[in-house]
């Protein structure tokens, strides 16, 4: 199981922040500051419980550090305080990551569906990709990587911002891990990380960092694995990511599993296993 990475719509052209804690709480979003995300949040939430955008950023915000269940509570007040069919769109591509976290993938493909129909029918075309990379990484778990692989492209296609593309490589490079093809895959992990590394995007580039580490250690190059496993696990620690962090213990364990190193491995596997149940 390899860390797919989402396309993160941070863009909120069509909602309204008229309360400074509610922008405070989207700014540090933008920032990837999750901890204080959720501070604000939570203070906006108090002062304006029936404002959807306050329970919105909470939501990504939790979303952010791997507090699903919170994100999913947050998320749903969001979904029913929200009127107007832009606000909605936005709530549904995350109610689906959401979901698609917590493996209930019949949920996270209903939203997801819905953020694409909504989009399609607003003519925005950003929206519009996501919810097709969304898509594609149902498909991706339901096993259909072909077909994933396709609506990946098609994602692509209509991704004219470059940010935008980073996260779309990243998921074609785990199609290509998936067929067996490592070098192909860490050569779209490495344009990813180059695009994340320009933009500011540290925590994609953490993400990208597990992956092609992930990718060494199955082409059995395991200097290269250590090396990003190790810089993925400290950026996520740093960020606060504990799904994040989590999934990096998981990978350290195959990795000396894979070393026969037996007594590590073991130990990265106590850390990954604790930390996913505390989440």
């Amino acid at each position: 199981i390899w860390l797919i990475v989402i396309v993160l719509i941070l863009s909120f052209a069509g909602i309204s922040f008229a309360r400074q804690e509610i922008d405070n709480c989207f700014n540090y979003l933008d920032a990837g500051d999750y901890k204080r995300a959720i501070e604000a949040g939570e203070r906006a939430v108090r002062l304006y419980p029936k404002d959807n955008g306050a329970h919105l950023c909470l939501g990504i915000a939790y979303f952010g550090v791997g507090e699903l269940g919170y994100a999913l509570k947050s998320m749903k007040e969001a979904e029913r305080l929200t009127t107007n069919k832009t606000d909605l769109m936005y709530v549904y591509v995350w109610l689906g990551l959401i979901y698609n976290r917590k493996d209930d993938i019949d949920n996270a493909l209903f939203y997801h569906s819905k953020s694409l129909f909504l989009s399609r029918e607003l003519g925005y075309k950003k929206e519009e990709a996501t919810a097709i990379n969304n898509i594609a990484m149902i498909y991706d778990k339901k096993g259909d990587i072909d077909k994933a692989l396709d609506y990946y492209e098609q994602s692509l296609k209509l991704t004219s911002d470059e940010k935008g593309k980073a996260p779309i490589y990243n998921n074609i490079a785990l199609i290509y891990g998936k067929k067996g093809n490592y070098q192909k895959a860490i050569e779209y992990l490495k344009k990813a990380i180059e695009i994340d590394e320009r933009t500011g995007n540290y925590h994609g580039v953490a993400q990208r960092m597990l992956n092609i580490g992930e990718a060494y250690r199955r082409a059995k190059d395991f200097y290269n694995a250590s090396k990003y496993l190790d810089e993925g696990l400290m950026r996520m620690q740093k960020i606060g990511d504990k799904y994040g962090e989590a999934t990096a213990y998981r990978y350290l364990g195959w990795l000396y599993r894979d070393k026969d190193n037996l007594r590590l491995a073991a130990d990265y596997f106590t850390k990954a296993v604790n930390l996913f149940n505390s989440i």
